[in-house]
């Protein structure tokens, strides 16, 4: 029995608690511990049975179980806490984020060492007035990123695929650029040659 952090075959995030000896993973969904059928190169399966440890197992199982729920919600709320939110732009010329706006805030949560990453991201695609600056739409995709909200915009991507130019503080709600390089990145995902730094900074300010 192993907890994992990462990203499976199928490319979704963790945490998971692996049970190879009984081919099988478990991980919490709203709260239910769901049990995930896998293979050997730990590609889980869609479809999920949900696991009650008081209801659905023999009394001998039930500790077993109770842990294994215990380690997965404590290891979600650490990993939620520790990981730095990191904004992103797609690396030039890379496929996989082609369904992203231009000038969309992107912001992910990556483990680390984690050859994926999990992103949320808002182009404000309607002019919403709310999002004019790019610490907006930051703002409102790392809400759905911490609440987990169902989302079309959202992806798995490999790390590779974007650049990393800034992190996130959602208290203050400003972007902190980790050098001019990513700043000039950050302009030309805006389509403009100098970043303004009004788009570092939310338009409704701090909460």
């Amino acid at each position: 029995m192993e907890l994992v952090l990462g990203i499976t075959g199928e490319l979704q995030p963790g945490p998971y608690v692996d049970c190879p000896e009984e081919g099988c993973v478990y991980k919490l969904s709203d709260g239910v511990l769901m049990r995930h059928q896998r293979d050997a190169e730990l590609v889980i399966r869609e479809q999920a049975l949900a696991v009650d440890p008081e209801l659905d197992a023999l009394e001998h199982e039930r500790p077993r179980l109770r842990r294994i729920a215990r380690m997965l919600t404590e290891s979600a709320v650490t990993a939620r806490l520790a990981s730095p939110f990191v904004v992103f732009v797609p690396r030039e010329g890379d496929p996989t984020t082609k369904g992203i706006h231009k000038g969309s805030g992107i912001v992910g949560a990556p483990l680390p060492g984690a050859e994926r990453v999990v992103v949320d991201y808002e182009g404000a695609i309607y002019e919403q007035t709310e999002m004019a600056r790019l610490a907006d739409r930051v703002f409102y995709a790392h809400g759905r990123l911490v609440d987990r909200y169902p989302t079309v915009a959202q992806m798995v991507v490999p790390r590779t695929s974007l650049v990393e130019v800034g992190t996130f503080d959602p208290t203050s709600g400003t972007i902190a650029p980790v050098g001019e390089e990513a700043e000039a990145a950050m302009a030309a995902w805006l389509g403009s040659e100098q970043l303004d730094p009004a788009e570092l900074t939310r338009s409704g300010g701090a909460l």
